[in-house]
């Protein structure tokens, strides 16, 4: 679907803009996939360490950067918890 919105350049220009569906997009996480393995938890706690250095400055106004930082974080957040389920099992057997 298309829809034509105003623009502030050049002033009172209209042009197209493509409308996607929420439906259509893909979640950030798709739990019907199997998992990976689950990485030893010093491995996964240095992957979360350097997300975070990496992605925690991001700015919260630009798009792009809180997209990636999401899609990152909520990997090695996964990984983390993985890891620490891992553990625990292995330290109860």
């Amino acid at each position: 679907m298309n829809i034509t919105v105003p623009t502030n350049i050049p002033s009172g220009d209209r042009r197209p803009v493509r409308v996607v569906p929420l439906s259509t997009l893909d979640p950030l996480h798709d739990s019907s996939r199997r998992p990976m393995p689950a990485p030893p938890l010093d491995v996964a706690v240095g992957q979360a360490r350097w997300a975070l250095e990496k992605y925690g400055s991001a700015s919260t106004h630009d798009h792009t950067a809180m997209v990636s930082a999401a899609t990152v974080l909520d990997g090695v957040l996964r990984d983390v918890l993985a890891a620490l389920d891992a553990d625990r099992t292995e330290r109860a057997a």
